[in-house]
C-alpha cells in the first residue's frame, strides 16, 4: 500500500467519525427537546386535574 491510499482511509475514518459525532449530537438535543416537552405537557395536565378536583 502507498502513502496515499493510507492518507484516503485516514480520510474517510475520520470523516465517518465526524458525521457519527453530529449524528449524536442532532438525535440527543432532540432527545432533550422531547422530554422536555413531555414534562411540560404532563405538568399542565396535573395542575388542571388538580383545579378541576377543587
Amino acid at each position: 500500500m502507498n502513502t496515499s491510499t493510507n492518507q484516503a482511509k485516514v480520510n474517510m475514518y475520520k470523516k465517518k467519525s465526524e458525521n457519527v459525532k453530529l449524528w449524536l449530537k442532532r438525535a440527543g438535543a432532540g432527545a432533550f427537546l422531547f422530554f422536555l416537552l413531555k414534562g411540560i405537557v404532563w405538568l399542565i395536565v396535573f395542575a388542571l386535574a388538580a383545579k378541576s378536583c377543587s
